[in-house]
């Protein structure tokens, strides 16, 4: 990865990313240089930080290519509310910045309107423990058919059930292991959820192999 660097939204998108690039590539990139942001750099405050990043890309790593991971998000994002906004935020932004060694990847899946890491997420998991999104679905029709007016919890909180359903630590973002098996399905070759992906980031990490 000498010459990629990854910017994207979140811890779990991070580790995401470090785990699917080592078991797919054999690219190591350490708990460290993930916590100094090197190769693959979070944006702390989300999608927006990439915004202050014009000296990071286009001269602290300016030998680099720019791989940009955000999510779709929906109508209720203001200046990037789906899959297209989204596009055309990175695009515009690069533009200004005269910066054209970089590609873009929109979760969940580079090709749906809206959506988030986590809806990507979903569809990664271990299908053994399918049953407990099971359980959180009945948890959503509960409360929405009460009439308290009470809100859907964020679907990261569905993420942190999963995890914590199944472990007694290391269910945080920052913490979490996308090589266990017993979570997550990684296998590009059986989960076809993750084939878009492979293929993008094929153009890039191949010659790494």
């Amino acid at each position: 990865m000498d010459k990629i660097r990854i910017f994207c939204e979140g811890h779990s998108d991070q580790r995401f990313l470090r785990d699917f690039i080592f078991l797919n590539y054999n690219i190591k990139i350490t708990d460290k240089e993930l916590k100094d942001n090197k190769k693959i750099h979070r944006l702390k405050d989300g999608w927006s930080t990439l915004k202050t990043l014009e000296k990071t890309i286009t001269e602290d790593n300016s030998d680099c290519i720019s791989l940009i991971f955000l999510d779709a998000d929906d109508e209720k994002t203001i200046g990037k509310a789906g899959i297209d906004e989204t596009n055309q935020f990175i695009d515009n932004l690069m533009e200004s910045w005269d910066w054209t060694k970089y590609d873009k990847y929109i979760f969940p899946n580079n090709k749906d309107k809206e959506g988030e890491v986590e809806d990507f997420l979903e569809k990664i998991i271990n299908t053994n423990n399918a049953d407990i999104f099971k359980c959180w679905d009945g948890f959503e029709n509960c409360i929405t058919n009460k009439e308290k007016n009470y809100l859907i919890p964020a679907k990261k909180s569905k993420i942190y059930l999963y995890h914590e359903a199944l472990l007694k630590d290391k269910f945080k973002d920052p913490e979490r292991n996308f090589k266990d098996e017993n979570l997550w399905d990684l296998d590009v070759n059986k989960n076809e959820y993750l084939k878009p992906l492979k293929q993008f980031l094929d153009q890039y990490l191949l010659q790494n192999e």
